[in-house]
C-alpha cells in the first residue's frame, strides 16, 4: 500500500536521469520514504524500518551511503530527488504508467487473512463466506470478497483492523503479512494467527521490488546484482525477521 502511494506520487516527475556512474561520482544513493511508517520507515524511531534497512544494504553494494528523502503528501513525493522506491509492486505494466521501472522481485507479499490463534479451519478467504472481515475501505481486497458474499466491516487502517479480530469485532482481518507479522512482534502477549490466503488469489498476490526511477541500464544491472548477493546472504531475510515480518521467496526466482 505504502509502495503504491509512492509509486503514484513519483508519476509525472520531470526529474532527468541520473545514471550509476552519477551515482557513484556524487557518492549517495536516494530513497523515497513515508516519514512515519513503520515496518516500512520512520524518520524518529529506531530501528528505522525495513525499507531502511534495505536501502541502506543496497547502497553498501553499490560502494555509496544512503540519503533518505522523507516524504508524506502527494506534492513532496512529486518533486523528491530520489533513485528508488522500495516494496514496490512487481507489475511492469502499472508501474510504467508511473515511469517507474523495476529491478528482480526481492519479496512476495499480497494481502492475506489475520485471525485469531484459535480459527484454525481458516485457510482461504472462501472459508470467511458469510462471515465478518475488516477491510480497507474502497480497496480490492474488499471488492472481491464482497462479491463472494462475505460480510465486510470498512477501516481505515490495518493496525485497527487487526485489533478488532482480537476484540471479537470481526472474524478476520484482510491485511499484508508486513502488517500482521510487525503487529505480532510488537504484541507477542496477544498475537493473531496470518493465513497467506493470498497463495491461491492470483488478484491478491505478487512480489516486492526495487522501483527504479531515471534509471540506465548499468544501474539497473548493479541492482539486481545486489538483490541477487543480499538474498543469497540472507540479508534480506534478517532485515525482515529484525521486524517480525516473515521471508517468503519471491515467485519466479
Amino acid at each position: 500500500m505504502l509502495a503504491g502511494m509512492l509509486a503514484i506520487g513519483l508519476a509525472g516527475s520531470s526529474a532527468s536521469a541520473r545514471p550509476l556512474a552519477a551515482i557513484r561520482d556524487r557518492g549517495v544513493l536516494s530513497l523515497c520514504a513515508h516519514a512515519n511508517a513503520l515496518p516500512f520507515a520512520s524518520k524518529t524511531q529506531e530501528p528505522p524500518g525495513f525499507q531502511i534497512e534495505l536501502a541502506r544494504a543496497l547502497a553498501r553494494e553499490l560502494g555509496v551511503t544512503l540519503q533518505v528523502e522523507w516524504v508524506v503528501s502527494g506534492i513532496q513525493f512529486r518533486v523528491a530527488d530520489c533513485d528508488i522506491v522500495l516494496d514496490t509492486i512487481a507489475v511492469p505494466e502499472a508501474q510504467a504508467e508511473r515511469r517507474l521501472e523495476l529491478s528482480k522481485p526481492y519479496q512476495r507479499s499480497g494481502v492475506g487473512l489475520a485471525v485469531r490463534p484459535n480459527a484454525v479451519s481458516v485457510a482461504r478467504f472462501e472459508d470467511m463466506i458469510g462471515r465478518r472481515v475488516a477491510v480497507q475501505s474502497r480497496s480490492l481486497a474488499g471488492m472481491l470478497l464482497g462479491q463472494r458474499g462475505v460480510r465486510l466491516a470498512s477501516f481505515g487502517y490495518e493496525e485497527e483492523m487487526i485489533e478488532a479480530v482480537l476484540k471479537g469485532e470481526v472474524d478476520a482481518a484482510a491485511v499484508s503479512p508486513a502488517s500482521a507479522g510487525y503487529f505480532n512482534f510488537r504484541h507477542p502477549e496477544s498475537p493473531v494467527r496470518f493465513v497467506h490466503a493470498y497463495d491461491s488469489e492470483p488478484e491478491l498476490r505478487w512480489n516486492l521490488a526495487v522501483g527504479l526511477r531515471r534509471a540506465d541500464a548499468p544501474f539497473r544491472e548493479a541492482i539486481d546484482a545486489a538483490i541477487d548477493r543480499l538474498v543469497a546472504d540472507g540479508t534480506v531475510e534478517k532485515i525482515y525477521t529484525h521486524y517480525g515480518v516473515e521471508y517468503r521467496p519471491a515467485l519466479g526466482r
